[in-house]
């Protein structure tokens, strides 16, 4: 049975893991178990080159070899994600460093995260506010890490998606409860309409 989440914390393997193609053969794989000529035509590319990508992801961890199937008599191997979910820390999450508990934020980001919440339906009616998210993410992000690196233990065993949870927590506590941050986030995101 496949696990819900797998953590990476190799940079290497994040590197394999967020490239183009392969962040679509991750998200093909999330559907179904797919064999090399199927994720080829999906995305319509030659097998080759989904054949080099296939076996970068699965010598990094990211996809195994599920099954075997047979096209006109040829077998061919089934591919599927090693995890429903994955997390990617770009370094061991530690108390000693508290930059392994931050999201990397900047434009590029803001502008991507952006992009799905609209394809969601949500609009944004200025589009020169990605900067300002930008900034106000770090900002935010970065009080967060400093507060909570404070509180780890070295001997508290903790996963990476309980540590985002508790941040998640304690930035909407702040949210609520800062005069500050809260006319920020109400006047950015003022500026988005929800779906119809």
């Amino acid at each position: 049975m496949t696990p819900d989440v797998k953590l990476f914390e190799d940079s290497e393997n994040l590197k394999v893991g967020l490239e183009r193609t392969r962040k679509q053969i991750l998200d093909l794989l999330r559907v179904k178990n797919m064999t090399i000529s199927q994720v080829a035509e999906a995305l319509e590319k030659d097998q080759s080159t989904v054949y080099r990508h296939i076996k970068k992801l699965e010598e990094a961890g990211f996809i195994e070899v599920k099954g075997e199937r047979k096209e006109h008599h040829i077998p061919e191997r089934v591919y599927g994600r090693t995890a429903d979910v994955f997390l990617m820390s770009p370094e061991p999450i530690s108390s000693d460093n508290p930059s392994t508990l931050g999201i990397h934020w900047d434009d590029e980001k803001v502008r991507e995260c952006l992009e799905v919440i609209e394809d969601m339906g949500y609009k944004v009616e200025e589009k020169e506010i990605v900067e300002k998210i930008s900034d106000h993410l770090y900002e935010l992000d970065n009080e967060l890490n400093k507060e909570l690196s404070r509180f780890l233990d070295e001997d508290l065993e903790m996963d990476f998606l309980s540590l985002m949870q508790i941040k998640f927590f304690i930035g909407l506590i702040k949210i609520e409860n800062s005069e500050t941050y809260s006319e920020e986030i109400k006047e950015m995101f003022s500026k988005f309409k929800t779906p119809d």
